[in-house]
């Protein structure tokens, strides 16, 4: 037998074994029974299961993708459009039920909540004429998010709720970086935003921690390559075996593993990380481009704010018209800005935050988390995100709607 069908063999073996660790690690680590529920329900089902109505959009952008937003109605209400991060979907919103999660405290207030799916995750990989197979479906980053998704969800939710012209924005990391964009390519779209909340944004990468981002900003170009050579568009790669294989390692068989490596990545931060919540978190990654990674590790140490790299001056030129990449125009992002960061946030540093503060012309709350170990996610997993952060977040939404901002 050969090195690569022994090789081949062994892979095969691991998976095998991995997909039925539900059986063998039963008596091992035991999780109440409605987490396991929630972890395998879609959005629109997990919005029902707690009792609120739930509606799916389909909104189709200029470029061809068809993109999901899931609806928690308010007919007559005031829009809420959230956006969720890297890697992520609706449910970042949803994960912690009802009496954490912020759409369902929105909704509670009468908010008219708006749950976007960009191109790309699990719920938004539809296009009008590539398949999902094809390079071409995957050749996006946050760049085609914020110019063609974000606008087109805007003008779809101001449509269907009609009496209204301006929304209330929130975006989590990436859902920061592509407004971003939006509000530099198409700056008409900020007389429709009523107030941007920023939770953890995402802009500038020059003081960045994450280790593991770090390393992988020195190997982006190999990486891309050998990806790219190995047909690699997406990750994680699609497909029922490798979520499932995901979902098995991380949930039961190297669950504190997963955890340490979690927070490795986003900062450490234990206490508010609920690791009974572990297979919510794991089975519903949403996934992205291959490309969307490459973009943000570019931006490490570059020292602002650019578009993608092709690393090749021909393709730059027939990209962006310049051997290389342009920066975006952050001047042009004069809507009401809310920014909140935190200290231990691995990929979102408090000086590049302060650096985007006072280039943005409109900042109206500039808020830094008092509590030291906030992270990455804890803004929207966190366990005690309510009294942290979302209590003030409503009270600024609050002073919004009365005109006083």
């Amino acid at each position: 037998m050969t090195r690569r069908k022994k090789l081949m063999l062994l892979f095969g073996s691991v998976i095998w074994l991995c997909l039925h660790l539900d059986t063998v690690t039963s008596d091992i680590i035991k999780y109440d029974r409605s987490i396991i529920e929630d972890a395998n329900l879609p959005a629109p089902d997990l919005i029902r299961k707690y009792g609120y109505k739930a509606e799916v959009h389909k909104i189709t952008t200029k470029d061809g993708f068809v993109l999901t937003a899931h609806r928690i109605p308010k007919p007559g209400a005031q829009p809420v459009l959230m956006v969720h991060g890297l890697e992520d979907s609706s449910v970042g919103y949803l994960v912690l039920g009802p009496k954490k999660s912020l759409a369902y405290r929105l909704s509670n207030l009468g908010y008219d909540i708006w749950l976007l799916n960009t191109r790309g995750n699990r719920y938004s990989r539809k296009h009008k004429r590539y398949q999902r197979q094809m390079p071409q479906f995957w050749d996006f980053s946050f760049h085609e998010v914020g110019l063609y998704d974000l606008p087109a969800a805007i003008d779809y939710v101001l449509a269907m709720t009609k009496g209204f012209q301006q929304l209330h924005y929130i975006g989590h990391s990436q859902g920061t970086t592509s407004f971003m964009v939006m509000g530099s390519e198409r700056p008409g779209y900020m007389k429709k935003i009523k107030l941007m909340q920023a939770l953890a944004p995402v802009v500038f990468c020059d003081y960045i921690e994450s280790p593991f981002v770090l390393l992988a900003s020195k190997y982006i170009r190999p990486l891309t390559f050998y990806a790219r050579t190995l047909g690699i568009y997406d990750f994680p790669p699609e497909g029922e075996v490798w979520q499932r294989l995901f979902y098995q390692i991380c949930s039961f068989a190297f669950r504190n593993t997963c955890s340490y490596f979690l927070l490795q990545l986003m900062g450490v931060d234990a206490q508010q990380l609920n690791v009974t919540l572990v297979p919510l978190f794991v089975r519903h990654v949403a996934g992205s481009s291959f490309k969307s990674l490459g973009h943000y590790t570019q931006l490490v140490h570059s020292g602002g704010f650019y578009k993608y790299d092709y690393f090749s001056a021909v393709e730059n030129r027939r990209r962006h018209g310049s051997d290389t990449p342009p920066e975006y125009n952050l001047a042009n992002v004069d809507c009401k800005v809310a920014l909140y960061y935190s200290k231990n946030d691995l990929l979102t540093a408090v000086r590049d935050v302060e650096r985007l503060r006072d280039l943005l012309p409109n900042v109206v709350h500039d808020e830094l988390i008092p509590y030291e170990k906030f992270n990455h996610v804890d803004f929207i997993w966190g366990n005690d995100v309510n009294s942290m952060l979302y209590d003030g977040m409503v009270e600024v939404m609050r002073r919004s709607d009365a005109g006083e901002l």
